[in-house]
């Protein structure tokens, strides 16, 4: 199979859908490991990582983690590391290093990659399939009101704050990509396949990328 990148928008079930490909190809799934090999590398303990993962705003990287781990209480480090090295320096480090993790996994293949910018790092490789998932707002808040089922009522957000949250962490995303790579990442003609999970669900979102890879693979290889 190529290597598979995914590009999503917030709340466009980008994290069910790759780790359900991983599952069907039995590849490997980089997303919450990225950030795990970068604390490795940069000596920066995970949870403070996450600080600069993908330029989340801080506040909004709380409700983020919380809705990933269904827990009622994320913890987020008190004196991040921008407070403490120049921020320049050390977004050049972690950006150099997550350039490496993915290169790395693009060699060794049969990996899913989910997000980081994975499709332009891996711009020049041949033997990948990017993919981009959207929705429209209401289809991600539906699909975020559906997950926060999970966390406990006190400390579940309300519909207007996922829809803020949508907004927000999309902004970010954008501009995590307009400033290491100059485009605009919602852009559909750098990807392959571009499919709207809103429409089709995860199962058919997943289905399509499949037979889009298996289609692919022979031609690219």
């Amino acid at each position: 199979m190529p290597v598979i990148t995914i590009s999503r928008q917030f709340g466009a079930a980008g994290a069910p859908v790759g780790r359900a490909l991983a599952r069907h190809f039995g590849a490997e799934f980089l997303d919450r490991a990225i950030v795990a090999q970068v604390a490795l590398r940069s000596g920066i303990p995970e949870q403070e990582l996450e600080m600069y993962d993908e330029r989340l705003p801080s506040f909004w990287q709380r409700v983020a983690s919380a809705l990933a781990a269904s827990s009622p209480e994320p913890q987020v480090p008190t004196l991040p590391y921008n407070e403490q090295v120049p921020p320049l320096s050390m977004h050049e480090r972690l950006v150099a290093i997550t350039r490496a993790v993915i290169e790395e996994a693009a060699e060794r293949g049969n990996a899913v990659i989910l997000g980081r910018g994975a499709v332009f790092i891996l711009s020049e490789r041949r033997d990948t399939l990017n993919v981009q998932l959207h929705a429209t707002l209401d289809a991600r808040v539906r699909y975020l009101l559906a997950r926060v089922e999970d966390i406990p009522p006190e400390a579940r957000p309300e519909e207007a704050s996922l829809r803020e949250l949508c907004e927000n962490v999309d902004a970010a995303r954008a501009d995590y990509i307009r400033r290491l790579y100059d485009v605009d990442w919602l852009d559909a003609r750098h990807y392959d396949l571009a499919i709207d999970t809103g429409t089709f669900g995860v199962a058919q979102t997943v289905d399509l990328i499949v037979r889009a890879a298996e289609a692919t693979a022979p031609v690219r290889s």
